[in-house]
């Protein structure tokens, strides 16, 4: 999956992984049912994730948001 995920794609995906929304966030898969929606960001030389919830709480639009507020703030 490349670029902007689709509702659909994060219903459908049940292969682990790490999978990109063109810019974050990034939905992470770890089994059918166990999906959550993390950002990262960098600080002192490392990778530090963020998560934003689980799909089963929180819809792609509001991680969306939530990684837009993150980056102003």
């Amino acid at each position: 999956m490349a670029g902007k995920l689709k509702p659909l794609d994060v219903e459908r995906e049940t292969k682990r992984g790490k999978y990109g929304d063109g810019g974050g966030p990034y939905l992470i898969v770890n089994g059918p049912a166990a999906k959550s929606s993390s950002d990262h960001d960098w600080k002192d030389g490392k990778e530090r994730w963020h998560g934003l919830g689980s799909f089963k709480d929180v819809s792609l639009k509001n991680a969306r948001l939530a990684r837009d507020a993150a980056a102003c703030g």
